[in-house]
């Protein structure tokens, strides 16, 4: 990419100029945080009791500009009134790259409703590559402690882990509802983090721990549609998959997923699962915690309990060679599912980069991270946060 000016935005405006078509009468869109002007890489949330909104900025250290040997990322509560507070502000994360805001459930002892996040250690593509970590904001504090290590695991990519996601807490009711999962896309590990700060791998999807090589995505309780399997404990992911394997190129068809089961037999704290393949094709009943559908509420105009969700549009921003230069493609949609069960498109020509949904109150937030501040080298404020409302008319 040529250089371009950190300061003079006027030809960022120009590549993430909103373009989104809105399908129904009476609904408008209003930025409250336009793009080109501070935030990266917006990542929603979850909202609080107080109406409020907790999203996180991957990028940013602070000041324009890259410096690679700083951190990045940044916390923020958005008000309903659009007031922006900031809980971990931008250049204050030491070394530490920041991403995947979650809040804790209130089972998780003396750190139970806090924000967590997932990150590097250490920045820039470097740290992308080593050890990862999970991270904490202590309650009432402005900055941001490691809470526990992810240790080497396997022997996909020197065990290193990296590029870290989570499938989220244990559900309510289950035995695992004290425990945050975490997996690391880079070793295709799974770890168990528990309220005493001890993680450890817990499945280990190389290929060489008594499984077929697999990426590990899901862990939940089967349910009764699952028949003999009701109750069990199952671990989901894509085989044949990991870091090594290169993403299609542009204009190439897209890899087949081949979706694997397993119902886990844990072994005891501290030690791996054993897990037995489940050979027949039953459905995961719920995907990534970003790919749930949001429920509209009553102020949504006429579609009050409708289900919407957003694509990603045709760029993968989890592969750096999938980022073209000059603006993203505005192909990616906002879907809405009526009681019925039909799907209509709500929300046409959103630019793809990986846009995110949510509702607080009666606005739908549409976030946008944009081309990649992390994985994709991208240091310019291309993110963006609107609101979506209905004025009807």
């Amino acid at each position: 990419m040529a250089d371009r000016s950190f300061t003079d935005l006027a030809w960022l405006e120009a590549e993430t100029e909103l373009q989104i078509e809105l399908r129904e009468p009476g609904f408008v869109v209003r930025p409250i945080v336009a793009p080109a002007t501070w935030l990266y890489d917006c990542q929603l949330g979850w909202v609080e009791d107080d109406g409020s909104v907790i999203f996180h900025d991957i990028g940013g250290q602070g000041e324009p500009g890259w410096d690679p040997n700083k951190g990045h990322g940044s916390t923020w509560r958005l008000h309903p009134d659009d007031r922006l507070e900031a809980i971990v502000r931008p250049g204050t994360s030491g070394r530490a790259m920041l991403m995947s805001p979650m809040k804790s459930p209130p089972t998780f002892g003396e750190y139970s409703d806090a924000i967590f996040e997932l990150g590097q250690l250490r920045p820039g593509r470097a740290g992308a590559h080593n050890t990862h970590g999970v991270f904490w904001v202590p309650p009432g504090e402005q900055h941001i402690e490691v809470f526990a290590v992810c240790a080497d695991a396997g022997s996909l990519n020197g065990g290193k882990s990296g590029a870290l996601v989570s499938p989220g807490w244990g559900a309510p009711g289950t035995p695992e509802e004290r425990t945050l999962f975490v997996v690391s896309m880079y070793n295709c590990t799974l770890y168990k983090l528990t309220e005493r700060r001890d993680i450890w791998p817990w499945v280990i999807g190389d290929g060489d721990h008594g499984v077929r090589q697999f990426m590990p995505r899901e862990v939940f309780r089967a349910p009764s549609s699952w028949g003999r399997y009701e109750g069990e404990l199952i671990v989901s992911g894509v085989a044949d998959h990991h870091f090594a394997i290169r993403a299609p190129l542009p204009g190439q068809p897209p890899k087949v997923e081949q979706h694997v089961r397993f119902v886990v037999e844990e072994r005891g704290e501290r030690e791996l699962a054993v897990l037995h393949e489940v050979d027949e094709e039953l459905p995961i009943p719920h995907r990534s915690r970003y790919d749930v559908p949001h429920i509209a509420p009553e102020g949504f105009g006429p579609f009050g309990g409708h289900a919407f969700t957003a694509t990603l549009g045709s760029v993968n921003l989890m592969q750096t060679t999938m980022m073209p230069e000059g603006a993203l493609p505005y192909d990616a949609q906002i879907i809405r599912t009526d009681p019925d069960g039909q799907q209509h498109v709500f929300a046409d020509c959103v630019q793809a980069g990986y846009p995110q949904i949510l509702f607080q109150g009666d606005r739908m937030l549409l976030g946008r991270i944009g081309k990649s501040y992390s994985t994709g080298d991208f240091h310019y404020p291309d993110g963006s946060l609107h609101e979506i409302r209905y004025v009807g008319g």
